[in-house]
């Protein structure tokens, strides 16, 4: 397998995954598998950068176990607390044909706000990118950076983040 992902290799591990599960459990249920981070903004089609796996931050326990063998990262579930508490109100389904997992991404607020909690270079790159600006909801976005306050580790994370959090609405949003 490529070390990198662009968006026809995630689909195309997504759904060798999907068949994989549905060999094991063909049963007719649904399963759920939620992508976050970089891969998230490739599957919605925001950026065409690379990645070198799918950061997972929710799924169905019959997944788990089968995530690395197609470059699927549950270690993003440690970050559960850089998301408000409510960011599968937000979830966006990907449109894809599968037999048995339906994959979701959080929404492009939600990406955002978790990659100015992380504030790693590529994450700054990512969400820098004009068109990420020029389609964020900057009003839920303000909502959703209150509301992190409720789900972050602590008081002294949570003024980090506010700290970039303003700065990037000072640098990015028009008329603000």
């Amino acid at each position: 397998m490529r070390n990198e992902l662009l968006y026809e290799d995630l689909v195309e591990r997504m759904k060798r995954l999907d068949e994989d599960v549905y060999s094991m459990y063909d049963d007719g249920r649904r399963l759920n598998c939620v992508i976050v981070g970089g891969s998230a903004l490739i599957l919605l089609r925001w950026i065409t950068r690379a990645t070198t796996d799918a950061d997972v931050i929710n799924c169905s326990a019959e997944i788990i176990p089968l995530l690395k063998n197609y470059n699927f990262d549950i270690g993003a579930t440690a970050y559960i607390d850089n998301f408000p508490a409510d960011y599968e109100d937000r979830l966006k389904k990907v449109e894809i044909d599968t037999k048995m997992i339906d994959y979701y991404t959080v929404s492009l607020e939600d990406v955002v706000i978790a990659k100015l909690c992380a504030v790693r270079e590529k994450d700054v790159v990512d969400i820098t990118e004009p068109r990420i600006i020029n389609n964020i909801d900057w009003e839920l976005l303000a909502k959703l950076s209150i509301e992190l306050k409720h789900t972050i580790l602590n008081d002294r994370l949570y003024s980090e983040f506010s700290g970039y959090y303003n700065d990037y609405v000072r640098r990015y949003r028009k008329n603000a």
